[in-house]
C-alpha cells in the first residue's frame, strides 16, 4: 500500500515538472513577431506640479443688469447687445405710472421734493445731515418726477437688451445687461474643494479659449468662501491680461499653477485606459520593456485629471507603458506595438 501511494505521488511530481517546463519553454520560444497588437506611450509628466485644471465662462469683472427704480412704461430705448457706450449716456428713458394721474398734484410733488433736497444739500454742506439723508432726498425728487433716464454708469457695452419700448415694467427689473470694459475681463471657473485648497489668489494661471489661437496668461484674483450648495465646488476668479478677442459668455479651460500637495508633487501621468485593476489607490500597469515583453507592475494612484490617471508610485518617467490594449496583454508576453499615426 505503501509503495502504492509513493508510485501514484511520482506521477503526479513528474506531471507537475513536465507542465511547468512546457509553460516556460513556449514563453521562451515565442516569436517576437507575434503577440497581441497594443499601443504604448511614454511616461511623462504633462502639467506643472500642483496644477489645477478646470473650465469656466469668460465675463467682465463688473457686470450687472440696469433698472429703472419705479414702475412704469419703457418709452425709448437707444442701444443694442454689442454697443460700446460711455459713462453718463443715455440708454433708455420710462413714463412712470406710479406718479400720478392728477397733473397738478404731480407737480406739486415735485415742487416739494426738489425743495426738500435744496434744503437737505443745505444741511448737508453744513454738516448738520447724513450723505445718507441726502441721497434720500435725491432719490425723492427721482420718484416724483414722471419721467426716468437711464444711464451709464461708466465706460462699458452692452451685453443684452431685455426689455422693448412700450413694454410695461415693475420697478428694479432689468432693462439692460451691462458690462465695464475698465473693471478687466475674467474667467470664472468651479473647482473641486480638494483642489481649490491649493489655489491661492496670485497664482499664475493659462487660459485657453478655442478657436482663439496661442494661450494667454492670467492670475488668481479670488477664491470662493463658500461651496456651491449643490456641486460642492468653489468658484475661482482669474484674471485674463490679454483679453482681445474674448466675449463675456464664452468656454474657456485654465491651468492654475497651484501649490503641490504631497501626494501630487512628483506624480506621472497616464492615460486611463491604461490602468487595470484599479481599486481605490491601486492599480496596474504594463510596462514594456526593451525586448518588447509586457511586465505587470503594480502602482500607486493619486486621483484621475483630465489629461489621465496621476501614478505617484510604480513608475518612472521615460518608461513605456500599454496605453491602449491591455486588456489582452499578460504578463511577460511579447507585444506587437502599433506604429504611431
Amino acid at each position: 500500500m505503501l509503495q502504492r501511494s509513493n508510485f501514484i505521488g511520482f506521477l503526479v511530481a513528474a506531471a507537475l515538472l513536465a507542465g511547468c517546463g512546457s509553460a516556460d519553454g513556449d514563453a521562451e520560444s515565442a516569436p517576437a513577431g507575434e503577440g497581441p497588437l497594443v499601443q504604448v506611450v511614454e511616461v511623462a509628466s504633462e502639467s506643472a506640479p500642483g496644477a489645477v485644471q478646470a473650465s469656466g465662462l469668460v465675463g467682465f469683472k463688473r457686470e450687472a443688469d440696469l433698472a429703472f427704480n419705479a414702475p412704469g412704461v419703457v418709452a425709448t430705448i437707444a442701444v443694442d447687445a454689442g454697443d460700446i457706450v460711455q459713462r453718463g449716456q443715455r440708454l433708455a428713458t420710462l413714463r412712470r405710472t406710479s406718479v400720478g394721474s392728477n397733473p397738478n398734484e404731480a407737480a406739486l410733488a415735485r415742487a416739494n421734493a426738489e425743495r426738500d433736497l435744496a434744503r437737505t444739500q443745505e444741511l448737508y454742506e453744513r454738516g448738520f445731515v447724513s450723505e445718507a439723508r441726502l441721497e434720500d432726498a435725491r432719490l425723492a425728487v427721482e420718484r416724483a418726477r414722471d419721467s426716468s433716464v437711464l444711464t451709464a454708469p461708466a465706460d462699458g457695452v452692452i451685453l443684452r437688451r431685455r426689455a422693448d419700448p412700450a413694454q410695461s415694467v415693475a420697478a428694479n427689473a432689468a432693462i439692460l445687461s451691462f458690462g465695464e470694459t475698465g473693471s478687466g475681463v475674467v474667467v470664472r471657473a468651479p473647482v473641486a474643494s480638494t483642489s481649490a485648497a491649493r489655489v491661492r489668489v496670485g497664482d499664475a494661471a493659462i487660459v485657453r479659449v478655442a478657436g482663439l489661437g496661442d494661450a494667454r496668461s492670467g492670475r488668481v484674483a479670488r477664491v470662493g468662501a463658500q461651496g456651491d450648495d449643490s456641486t460642492g465646488a468653489f468658484e475661482v476668479e482669474i484674471e485674463v491680461q490679454n483679453a482681445e478677442g474674448l466675449r463675456s459668455g464664452m468656454v474657456a479651460a485654465v491651468e492654475i499653477a497651484a501649490l503641490a500637495s504631497v501626494a501630487t508633487e512628483n506624480a506621472l501621468i497616464v492615460p486611463t485606459l491604461a490602468l487595470l485593476d484599479a481599486r481605490a489607490d491601486q492599480g496596474v500597469v504594463f510596462v514594456i520593456d526593451a525586448e518588447n515583453v509586457a511586465r505587470r507592475r503594480p502602482v500607486r494612484t493619486a486621483g484621475v485629471t483630465q489629461n489621465g490617471v496621476l501614478i505617484v508610485d510604480g513608475l518612472a518617467a521615460g518608461e513605456r507603458v500599454v496605453s491602449a490594449g491591455a486588456a489582452y496583454v499578460r504578463d511577460g508576453e511579447p507585444v506587437r506595438i502599433a506604429a504611431e499615426s
